[in-house]
């Protein structure tokens, strides 16, 4: 399929538009200068009969003998030409006739003096070649004119297009992995906003690049310490003495292995999400969300000793989702709430409408968070100093992504009691 050409477009546009104005303008020009010249022509048949009657040409008239009218014929130049034979009864004044085969203007005047009749004759091929003359002597030089402003147009827009190029040669020569901004020097301002939306865009690669090589670099990281671990553990086992220490030795490997699942499991969660492919939305129950993610957690609340229920529900409160991400936010905050809890501590979970959103909120009695690593837990890999718990810093960071994908805000406050409150705004479906 053949590929559009701006320039070549803008090219033949101008020039027709250009050309098509011209043959209007000529056509309509030299009309008038046609007419024009049949007017002037007209004109000096009246002059030379004023003459006529003024008895000043006389001398240098044309006499057809057979005839009671004498003729002046304005003739072509070195051309010699056939006198026509005038009807008697013809009225003074302007006349186009046929005479002797062939088209005469005539005008016939009577000199007062003499009551002598004349006739300025002239015929009408020889009127029409004269104007038609006038009318190319007009036609001609537009048609020039349009030929060389099709030249000039055309070095003005290979001109303009030329800083086009050069951007394209400019990204062309980018370095992949480290795209830089576009210069805006020297760029026409109609072209401004695209070279903006160009460097906008370079900008977000550059920084989703940076992020995905963070993340590789960070996910690396994490997983060779429970790798190097597992090495060691097996190790271990082999030179395990008796059966009961094989065996306790077996259920940490299989505990080990088992968090490398998670860990494994959780940085394919958080890469499908920063990959950003978008799924169809559907639209989900928020309530039987929260009470499938309650039910499912709850026998680990039990464990625990943390007292975990549901201290406000409003009915009817649906959202959109996307392939169940919204059960994991949900399930991630009310699991951190209980690991973070003590031993007989409380976990309280709201749902409500407020302001057209829906509002899901988890309070928990734990040890919170410092204030200045409220927006750094939710980076990938990031745990609180403060924390004992065991985890690998991926669950906050998935629930960001999940927010940031359904349209949701995730806030995190701490309690003036002690404890952390977890909140998650969402505009409701309609």
């Amino acid at each position: 399929m053949r590929q559009r050409s701006l320039k070549r477009e803008l090219n033949q546009w101008i020039i027709f538009t250009a050309l098509a104005f011209v043959l209007v303008g000529g056509a309509i020009a030299g009309r008038v200068a046609f007419n024009q010249a049949r007017e002037l022509q007209d004109h000096t048949l009246l002059e030379i009969a004023k003459l006529i009657r003024a008895g000043k040409l006389n001398e240098s008239r044309v006499l057809n003998h057979d005839i009671n009218i004498e003729t002046i014929i304005i003739n072509q130049l070195g051309k010699k030409q056939h006198v026509p034979v005038i009807p008697l009864d013809i009225k003074d004044g302007f006349h186009s006739m046929e005479l002797d085969g062939d088209n005469w203007r005539v005008f016939i005047t009577t000199q007062p003096d003499t009551q002598r009749r004349f006739s300025v004759a002239q015929q009408t091929r020889l009127r029409d070649e004269i104007a038609l003359s006038s009318s190319l002597a007009v036609f001609l030089p537009l048609i020039l004119l349009v030929a060389i402003m099709s030249l000039i147009i055309h070095f003005i827009i290979k001109r303009q297009f030329h800083s086009l190029s050069l951007l394209a040669k400019a990204i062309d020569h980018q370095d992949g992995t480290n795209p830089q901004a576009l210069k805006e020097k020297n760029i026409p301002i109609e072209i401004m906003p695209f070279v903006n939306s160009i460097n906008s865009l370079l900008s977000r690669v550059r920084l989703t690049m940076q992020k995905q090589q963070r993340f590789i670099a960070d996910a690396a990281h994490e997983l060779r310490t429970p790798i190097t671990s597992l090495s060691l553990q097996l190790e271990n086992l082999e030179k395990a003495k008796t059966e009961n220490d094989r065996s306790q030795r077996q259920q940490n490997l299989k505990l080990s292995i088992t968090r490398l699942a998670t860990l494994v499991s959780q940085l394919l969660d958080l890469a499908r999400l920063q990959n950003g492919n978008t799924k169809k939305r559907e639209i989900v129950s928020l309530n039987q969300v929260v009470c499938e993610a309650i039910a499912s957690l709850y026998p680990l609340a039990e464990t625990s000793n943390i007292n975990l229920g549901v201290i406000r529900q409003d009915e009817n409160i649906s959202v959109f989702d996307q392939q169940g991400q919204i059960s994991q936010l949900v399930y991630n905050a009310i699991d951190n709430a209980i690991h973070y809890s003590p031993p007989a501590g409380q976990v309280d979970v709201s749902l409500y409408k407020e302001a057209g959103k829906a509002v899901f909120m988890v309070e928990d009695t734990g040890i919170g968070i410092p204030e200045n690593e409220l927006q750094q837990v939710m980076q990938p890999f990031y745990r609180v100093n403060e924390s004992n718990q065991p985890g690998n810093g991926l669950g906050l960071a998935i629930s960001q992504e999940i927010a940031q994908h359904l349209g949701g805000v995730i806030t995190l406050q701490n309690r003036q009691s002690g404890g952390l409150i977890y909140r998650y705004e969402q505009a409701l479906a309609d």
